[in-house]
């Protein structure tokens, strides 16, 4: 913050870091006010943590599920997310988003390649609340796109290994692959969920004459003698330190945290496992809001995960931490090192693991600290994939079996006499059709794309061997916690002054709706919309 360069390799208006969902709806919308806009990525590759998601915003009373005939309101949106947020979130924040959001996304479909489309049978995670949205989903399936349209950026495109070329509809993150439809966009460069909403949103930043480097990191930010940000050191990836100028702004995008060890273990009430994102996300973003003094927020909370881990599949040289299955199915429940269970196993993934942070006062531990165990039986491993096992398949090494329950319990190391009680008794439940511990069979998101949970399809004995075991960890979609932002995405001090010049976006800032992940897409609604409000506010103050 005391640098004063002798030379700028670079001047522009706005300079924004990374290239996913934020950074990009920031730097497209910058452009679109005029202003000359230089994109910084870190990596090789373009897309962040969007580009390696399903790409599914999540946002209220939008144009698109108004023309599908889906009734919503700012007011029904508010106070739904007023609810999940229990007082935790800026309900003047909340206003903002619903009131924008909206109007982010049909600028997006009026003036930009950017276009989505209203899933058909993909309803809200929360559609059991009384306050839920109960016909249709606030969230938005992005629509194939063709790669070929951004030239040579489609060849740094980052791509997730596991989701084939289809919509959020057609089965791209939930299954029933259609191969037909796969080897065909394939053939011909057509992508789809995160990668093609990130090549749509780079389509409209191209357009309109934003520049894009790659490996290239952000690493301190400039001040004047006011203090007002006025520009960025940053270094290329054989070390050399570049000094970038902006005249109007400086818009943080590039991530959270969850990459960075020291940082998970001072902010997050846990350590979490290998993160479900990208390697990158190491809290650069973070560690140059708090040299400029950002008031943080949020910060720990994490959109979490329960993981689970084929030890053999890795991405960049590490293991692939997976979004797992199984745990709403039938035949199958969690249990921690004592063989209980402790959670609806099939809650939302960003709420089932809250679980895990549970503390005896009288043992004085965590019981549920990851990883815990998901117990279940051959008619599970025949009827469900179960992270990269597919019904039929031999059972890898890596998954522990054995032919009883007491055996099984002896080697994973979790308590026989425990999980055998624990077992009996959820056998007992199925029995009698009702889970009176954790209320499985009776949500929405354990059968979201068949109608919500019931005892018939959720509730099942675990009674046929060989009996199975895979650890379940605590992970992360990302970090949602970071220096906290106005409503035009101005990073705010402690005072709550903005910093003039500096801004932040989707998991570089605090999430403006708190710790709370609303339905499919709640990541990226708030990102597309707080980026685009930095951007604009940037590039014309």
């Amino acid at each position: 913050m005391t640098i004063h360069p002798t030379h700028w390799d670079e001047t522009v208006d706005v300079v924004v870091l990374g290239t996913g969902g934020a950074a990009l709806s920031a730097a497209l919308s910058a452009a679109e006010e005029g202003a000359n806009v230089l994109v910084l990525e870190k990596t090789a590759q373009i897309g962040g943590s969007t580009a390696f998601s399903g790409g599914v915003p999540w946002i209220p009373n939008n144009p698109y599920m108004k023309e599908a005939g889906f009734e919503d309101s700012a007011e029904a949106a508010s106070t739904f997310i007023k609810r999940l947020a229990l007082n935790r979130a800026d309900e003047k924040m909340i206003d903002v988003f619903v009131e924008q959001a909206p109007k982010v996304i049909e600028f997006l479909r009026d003036h930009t390649p950017v276009k989505f489309k209203t899933p058909a049978g993909y309803p809200e995670y929360y559609a059991h609340m009384p306050e839920g949205l109960k016909k249709g989903t606030r969230s938005l399936d992005p629509l194939p796109f063709d790669l070929n349209e951004i030239g040579e950026w489609g060849d740094v495109l980052r791509q997730n290994p596991i989701f084939p070329p289809l919509t959020l509809e057609e089965g791209g993150a939930v299954g029933g692959i259609d191969f037909e439809v796969v080897a065909n966009r394939m053939e011909h460069n057509i992508v789809t969920m995160g990668r093609a909403l990130i090549a749509s949103l780079l389509k409209g930043c191209l357009d309109r004459g934003v520049k894009v480097q790659t490996h290239i990191a952000g690493k301190e930010l400039i001040a004047d003698d006011e203090g007002t940000i006025i520009g960025l050191v940053a270094e290329t990836e054989n070390g050399e330190k570049k000094y970038f100028k902006a005249n109007k702004g400086v818009v943080l995008a590039s991530g959270g945290f969850e990459w960075n060890k020291q940082l998970v273990k001072s902010f997050l009430k846990a350590e979490i496992s290998t993160p479900v994102t990208p390697p990158g996300n190491e809290g650069d973003a973070l560690l140059m809001s708090m040299k400029a003094g950002a008031a943080l927020d949020n910060m720990s909370e994490a959109w979490w995960y329960p993981a689970m881990v084929d030890p053999t599949f890795e991405y960049e040289d590490h293991v692939m931490a997976q979004l797992g299955g199984g745990r709403e199915g039938p035949n199958s429940i969690i249990v921690n090192k004592y063989g209980k269970r402790f959670v609806h196993e099939a809650t939302t993934y960003n709420d089932m693991p809250r679980a895990m942070f549970e503390y005896d006062p009288v043992s004085v531990e965590f019981p549920n600290k990851g990883p815990v165990w998901m117990i279940f039986d051959q008619q599970l491993k025949d009827s469900k994939l179960i992270i990269t096992m597919s019904p039929g398949d031999p059972t890898p090494e890596w998954v522990d079996q054995a032919p009883t329950i007491r055996e099984l319990a002896e080697k994973i190391g979790v308590d026989a006499d425990g999980l055998e009680a624990e077992v009996a008794k959820w056998n007992g439940f199925c029995e009698q059709k009702e889970d009176t511990d954790f209320h499985r069979g009776t949500i929405q998101f354990e059968g979201l794309t068949t109608g919500g949970g019931s005892p018939e399809n959720n509730l099942g004995k675990i009674e046929k061997g060989p009996f199975y075991a895979v650890p379940v960890y605590l992970s992360a979609l990302g970090t949602n916690g970071g220096p906290r932002i106005n409503e035009h995405g101005q990073v705010l001090t402690y005072s709550n002054e903005a910093i003039k010049g500096l801004y932040a976006a989707g998991n570089a800032s605090a999430n403006p709706l708190g710790p709370i992940y609303p339905s499919a897409g709640g990541t990226i609604g708030p990102a597309l919309t707080f980026g685009f409000l930095a951007g604009k506010h940037a590039a014309t103050h």
